[in-house]
C-alpha cells in the first residue's frame, strides 16, 4: 500500500505528464471495447432478427449450375433478395417451380412463397417515395415472415402498404379503397400492415406487397426472384431441404440453384461480422502498444529525474525490491487509471452509437474485465524496464547525481 501511496503522490504532482502519458492507454482501451462491444451488439441484433423470421424457413434463389466453378452467394433472406442481391446470375426460378413444392404429398414442407422485387417506383397524388420497395409475393408469405395486417388482406387485385409507407401517402386517413400507382398503374390498396422489423437489410414498414404474378406482368419478367419455404417444424428442416432439392432437381438438372437454411445464412452473416469486428480491434489495439512505450519513455525519464529520491531510500535501507515495486506500481497505476478512462469513455459512445442506429448495445462484463486486465499488463510489461534500471542503481551513484 505504501508503494502504491507514493506511486499516486507522484502522478498527482504530475498531473498534466501523467494525463498525456496515460491518453494512449485511453484511447487503446476505448477504441479496443467500443469496437468489440457494438460487434457483440450486432451479432445479437442479427441472431434476433433471424430468429424473428423463423428458424423453419428455407430460401431458394438462383445459382451458376452445380458443375459451374462458383456456387453465388444467394440473395437477402426472406423479404425478398432482389434489392440486396450479392450476385449477378439470373434466376431460372418460376411460378411453375412454386407449384411443384406445394404439392400436397410433401411431409416436411408446409407452404411456399415465391417473391420477385419490382424495380418501379410508388406514387400517391404525385408524391413518390423513393425509400419504398415493391415486392410481388402470394398469399402465405405475411404468414411466414411473421407479418400481421392492421387492416384489410391481401387480395389477388390490389396492393398491400406497409405501415411507414402507408402513413406517407395517407397520413391519418384510412387508406383502404383508395389507390397508388405503380409505374403509371393505378393499384387499390386492400390492405395496411402493422409495423413490424424484418430480416437484416429490409423494411416491411416501407414496402409495397403486389400480387406475384401481377408483379411480373409489371417488370416483363417470367422468372421469380426468390423462393421461400417453410418447413412444418424447425426440426423437420433437414427433410425439408432434401424434398425440395429432389422436385428441383427434376425440373433443373443442371442444379442451378442453391437451397440455404436460416441458420446456414446466420452463421454466414453472424461469423463474417466476428472476423470484421476482430480485424478493427486489432488494428485499434496497436494504440495500446503506442500507449505502452509511451508509459515506458516517461517512466524512464521520470527515474532519471529520481536519482536522488532513490539513493536516500536505498541509504535509509530500502532494499532493490522496494524501489523495482515502487517504480512498478506507479507504471500500473498510470495503465490502470488509462483503462479506467478509456472504458468509461467506450461505454458512453457505445450507448450513444448504438442508440443512433436503433441497436440495444451496452458494454458487457467480460469487456470490462479484459480492458482493465489489459491495461494492467501492459502497465506492468512496459514498465519492467524503467523499474529494474531503478532499482539496480547503487546508493552512492545516485547521490551524487544533480
Amino acid at each position: 500500500m505504501n508503494a502504491l501511496g507514493i506511486a499516486w503522490d507522484s502522478i498527482w504532482h504530475h498531473r498534466t505528464r501523467s494525463f498525456l502519458t496515460a491518453l494512449g492507454i485511453v484511447i487503446g482501451v476505448f477504441a479496443v471495447v467500443t469496437l468489440t462491444s457494438l460487434g457483440g451488439a450486432v451479432k445479437t441484433y442479427v441472431n434476433s432478427k433471424f430468429s424473428g423470421v423463423g428458424a423453419n424457413l428455407i430460401t431458394v434463389v438462383a445459382s451458376l449450375p452445380r458443375s459451374g466453378s462458383h456456387h453465388g452467394f444467394g440473395h437477402g433472406f426472406g423479404h425478398g433478395g432482389g434489392r440486396n442481391a450479392f450476385f449477378s446470375v439470373p434466376s431460372t426460378l418460376t411460378p411453375a417451380d412454386l407449384n411443384a413444392l406445394l404439392h400436397p404429398h410433401q411431409p416436411a414442407i408446409a407452404t411456399a412463397t415465391a417473391t420477385i422485387a419490382v424495380p418501379d417506383l410508388i406514387s400517391h397524388a404525385g408524391s413518390i417515395d423513393n425509400n419504398a420497395s415493391i415486392l410481388g409475393v402470394t398469399a402465405p408469405y405475411f404468414g411466414m415472415q411473421n407479418v400481421s395486417f392492421e387492416k384489410g388482406r391481401f387480395t389477388p387485385t390490389g396492393i398491400v402498404l406497409g405501415s411507414s409507407l402507408a402513413k406517407s401517402f395517407f397520413g391519418k386517413t384510412d387508406p383502404i379503397g383508395k389507390t397508388v400507382k405503380v409505374a403509371d398503374t393505378a393499384y387499390p390498396v386492400t390492405g395496411v400492415l402493422k409495423s413490424a422489423q424484418g430480416a437484416p437489410g429490409t423494411d416491411p414498414d416501407e414496402t409495397a406487397y403486389l400480387p406475384l404474378q401481377t408483379a411480373m406482368a409489371l417488370s416483363h419478367q417470367s422468372t421469380v426472384t426468390d423462393m421461400v419455404i417453410s418447413a412444418k417444424t424447425a426440426q423437420l428442416v433437414p427433410k425439408a431441404v432434401k424434398e425440395a432439392t429432389a422436385i428441383l432437381l427434376k425440373r433443373h438438372p443442371s442444379h442451378n440453384f442453391k437451397i440455404e437454411t436460416a441458420q446456414e445464412i446466420l452463421s454466414t452473416v453472424t461469423s463474417t461480422t466476428s472476423v470484421i469486428t476482430d480485424f478493427l480491434a486489432g488494428i485499434a489495439g496497436i494504440s495500446l502498444l503506442v500507449g505502452g512505450i509511451g508509459i515506458m519513455n516517461i517512466m524512464l525519464v521520470t527515474v532519471s529525474e529520481r536519482f536522488r529520491e532513490i539513493g536516500v531510500r536505498k541509504a535509509l535501507g530500502a532494499r532493490d525490491g522496494d524501489i523495482l515495486v515502487q517504480f512498478l506500481s506507479e507504471s500500473i497505476l498510470l495503465a490502470f487509471i488509462g483503462g479506467f478512462l478509456g472504458t468509461v469513455l467506450a461505454g458512453i459512445a457505445t450507448a450513444v452509437v448504438g442508440k443512433a442506429v436503433g441497436i440495444p448495445a451496452a458494454l458487457t462484463t467480460q469487456s470490462v474485465v479484459v480492458a482493465v486486465v489489459f491495461s494492467i499488463a501492459v502497465g506492468a510489461v512496459f514498465g519492467v524496464l524503467p523499474a529494474m534500471r531503478a532499482a539496480r542503481l547503487m546508493p552512492a551513484e545516485a547521490l551524487r547525481t544533480d
